[in-house]
């Protein structure tokens, strides 16, 4: 990466963006990736600047929303904002950042006062060259409204698709892109307002598709489905050992792989299984939320018959609830201490109770772990709360790590005022972006001339409404620190400790430990070594 102390000057990044894969609604093709980086480089020569990067990017951005990833024609602009190259080439500004002229705005007036330069391809399919460049003043108004229309079509195309997809759950079309395993998408034929034929992508019982269980050719996905949604949880089969029975079968999981507690827990819970449309997925959990339209009411998604009658599914509902973590959020909460804190190194995975202490969930569920940890009980959480209550008792004013155990200590006594405070400190950012953004377009000259009058209105209401933010924030805090002295003394704090049940204990000691690392013994019978086989991940380390 290139320091803001280098010169840039002479750099320059190109973005080669293709959305489709297809002929676009014109009729006409995109020009490819390659095209755009031979034009981009051309452009390069002419102006005697290096490409340092090409950044290439195929696919729409929605694919970016589900992945979560940050799409290259961003990370490009920043790299240009940050000053790590001189110059960026783009073939075209349609869709490119939700931040619209803001976007334009931090290139023509940079923080740093260093020169920095947004060129736009000019189109032209025989003579390729420079469009708009943010280094021209005549062409800096320009490449504002385009950055606005171009933020514009993106926010009118995201609502015309989400009421699109509305409408397709509410016909009961089924939007992913792979079919839940045991069920297979096929596209059926209707008829739309107009008259016009149509295809929709409906789910139908998959009774051709192998299992691939070896020796079994014969047994097919959709078999085994039933038997994980119903047939093992009426006959009392616990999930984790539905999930290791699966395992001892060489039944391959969805993704090829070994199965898992959750990947069972799932398909048990997932409505798709009686035929419902679902959406989404339960806060903080995996589980698939039935889908009810602006009535109230169900969707069936099928073509056919589901894989479960409803009185099936809810006769495996009521069944797994009997003989697995039951549904409702207090049952599935840990009851022991280091439960969802200890992390085995040997594969990563997380560490649950077994027998008489904590170990990898994979071998116990027919999986493989290169170095499966195993911990005594008693031993790891005496280890844990020594180095838990020394970490505490030697905090001093002023400590990262002293903030936080308050901050969150606060948060478990008063939840709602804790929420409260935190989206009252979100408006808060957004009115002080908002007042930022408006001083930003009164130094690029938006305000001036006919748009002068409409500046001190825009001001005063920005000014505003950060004032109200303010006190929003003000009053969600509080008059009254949070008391956590119990914690800092070890008289107090040993008393505490001593006092709390196991659902305490658990709190208190995430108000201080993110994670706790742990790896196998050397061997069998080992004397327990914690400094030597946990290692404790505060909030406070970077």
């Amino acid at each position: 990466m290139t320091t803001p102390t280098e010169d840039t000057s002479t750099l320059i990044d190109l973005v080669c963006r293709k959305s489709q894969a297809v002929k676009s609604k014109t009729g006409r093709r995109e020009i490819s990736v390659s095209a755009q980086e031979a034009r981009g480089r051309r452009v390069a020569a002419e102006l005697g600047l290096t490409v340092r990067h090409v950044w290439r990017e195929v696919g729409s951005a929605s694919r970016f929303r589900r992945s979560k990833s940050v799409p290259k024609q961003d990370l490009a602009l920043q790299a240009l904002e940050r000053g790590e190259v001189g110059a960026l080439w783009v073939f075209r500004l349609d869709r490119w950042t939700r931040r619209g002229a803001g976007a334009i705005l931090s290139i023509v007036e940079p923080q740093d006062g260093r020169p920095r330069r947004l060129l736009v391809d000019n189109g032209d399919p025989d003579n390729p060259g420079i469009g708009l460049d943010s280094a021209n003043p005549r062409d800096r108004s320009e490449l504002i409204r385009r950055a606005e229309d171009a933020r514009e079509e993106t926010e009118i195309l995201s609502e015309r698709v989400r009421n699109t997809k509305t409408f397709q759950r509410d016909n009961g079309e089924w939007l992913n892109g792979v079919a839940p395993y045991g069920l297979r998408i096929v596209l059926v034929t209707a008829e739309d307002e107009d008259g016009e034929e149509i295809e929709e992508r409906k789910l139908e019982r998959d009774t051709e598709t192998s299992a691939g269980i070896p020796g079994e050719p014969h047994v097919t996905k959709l078999e085994i489905a039933r038997w994980i949604t119903y047939e093992a949880p009426v006959a009392g089969i616990p999930k984790r050992k539905i999930s290791k029975m699966l395992n001892d079968r060489g039944v391959p999981s969805p993704t090829g792989g070994t199965w898992a507690f959750s990947t069972v827990a799932n398909m048990i819970d997932n409505p798709v299984y009686a035929g419902w449309q679902i959406t989404g997925r339960e806060d903080g959990k995996s589980r698939r939320l039935l889908y009810r339209n602006a009535a109230g009411e169900k969707v069936s998604v099928m073509v056919g018959p589901p894989v479960l009658t409803e009185d099936e599914y809810n006769e495996a509902q009521a069944a797994s609830r009997g003989i697995g973590p039951p549904g409702d959020k207090q049952a599935w909460r840990a009851r022991h201490i280091l439960t969802d804190l200890l992390e085995c190194t040997g594969c990563g995975s997380s560490m649950t109770w077994r027998g008489k202490g904590y170990a990898c969930w994979r071998p116990g569920a027919g999986g493989v772990c290169p170095a499966p940890a195993y911990v005594a009980q008693q031993s790891a959480e005496e280890y844990v709360y020594e180095r838990w209550s020394a970490r505490l008792a030697a905090m001093e004013p002023g400590d990262k790590l002293l903030t936080i155990v308050g901050d969150r200590w606060k948060a478990r006594q008063d939840p709602q005022a804790s929420e409260d405070e935190a989206a009252a400190r979100a408006a808060l950012a957004d009115a002080e972006a908002a007042l930022s953004r408006l001083w930003k377009d009164r130094r690029a000259g938006l305000y001036d001339g006919p748009s002068e009058r409409f500046f001190a209105p825009a001001l005063a209401e920005a000014n505003q409404a950060v004032l109200d933010a303010q006190k929003a924030v003000e009053a969600a805090r509080g008059p009254e620190a949070t008391d956590i002295s119990f914690l800092l003394e070890p008289l107090e704090q040993q008393e505490a400790w001593d006092s709390a049940d196991d659902a305490l204990k658990r709190d208190l000691l995430r108000l201080a430990i993110r994670r706790i690392h742990v790896s196998k013994a050397d061997y069998r019978g080992q004397a327990f070594d914690g400094q030597k086989r946990m290692k404790i991940v505060w909030h406070d380390d970077e």
